[in-house]
């Protein structure tokens, strides 16, 4: 086969019509879902995804069985690839990677492999929601966390979350500071930048998309914020990382 010509022929055919990149911004976004730790959020999809299946994947091979199995192979390569870069240990997410793999290699049925889907991303999922309760000791943090984790694109305040709690701000703070050793809101602006850090690595979105996502006030705001917490601007951010942890075959540091 001639590559550059069959690329050629298939470009032209998938024309002007975007529905590739759509369905890679989604495909990113579902990928970060699973890194945030949110489990709640992952049952909607996965009910969701039952109901109406994704039609936007590729085709890998005429096999059914095996086009499944390709998909189900790269499916366990990038969540544990962005469960990596959201603090999961690297041994842990590749041996997890590998289990599945072996498992989907070895299932006779697409509805098999569905369900071997299925149990890996809650898998992942529970381990990263882990990361952050193993630290704490208080089902107040425990919950403030997880709303956090819940209404990221929210312009979250420690007002805001004490109010979803029912508690009192000051001794929220209080508490978060004593448990997780730094400020409610600081923890609240370092999840943000860890989003937008994730969105310019991956997306081309702008600067101004990123900021509303994320419920700044301005995009001068945001990149104000972003320089702060990082060193540089979201732009410069972007020219260096992006795609920087697929190419090189480690995850960044």
């Amino acid at each position: 086969m001639n590559i550059e010509k069959e690329l050629a022929r298939r470009l032209m055919d998938e024309g002007e019509s975007g529905n590739r990149q759509v369905a890679y911004n989604n495909e990113i976004n579902f990928y970060e879902l699973v890194a945030s730790g949110n489990i709640n959020k992952l049952e909607d999809y996965l009910r969701e995804l039952r109901i109406n299946p994704d039609t936007t994947h590729g085709t890998l091979s005429q096999d059914k069985l095996r086009n499944a199995k390709y998909h189900a192979a790269i499916l366990a390569a990038l969540v544990s690839r962005f469960c990596i870069e959201g603090g999961l240990e690297i041994s842990v997410a590749y041996n997890m990677s590998d289990i599945y793999i072996e498992l989907v290699d070895a299932a006779t049925s697409e509805e098999e492999i569905l369900d071997i889907q299925d149990d890996l991303l809650r898998n992942y999922c529970r381990k990263m929601s882990d990361l952050t309760k193993n630290r704490v000791v208080s089902r107040h943090i425990v919950v403030a966390i997880d709303y956090i984790r819940s209404h990221i694109q929210e312009n979250l305040t420690v007002e805001s979350i004490a109010d979803s709690l029912s508690l009192n701000s000051s001794y929220l703070s209080k508490l978060f500071k004593q448990e997780m050793g730094i400020a409610l809101s600081r923890y609240i602006r370092d999840q943000k930048i860890n989003v937008a850090c994730n969105m310019l690595r991956h997306l081309d979105e702008s600067s101004l998309t990123i900021a509303n996502y994320l419920g700044f006030s301005s995009q001068s705001h945001f990149i104000q914020v972003f320089k702060k917490t990082t060193g540089m601007t979201p732009e410069e951010y972007r020219r260096k990382n992006y795609h920087q942890s697929w190419m090189n075959g480690e995850p960044e540091e």
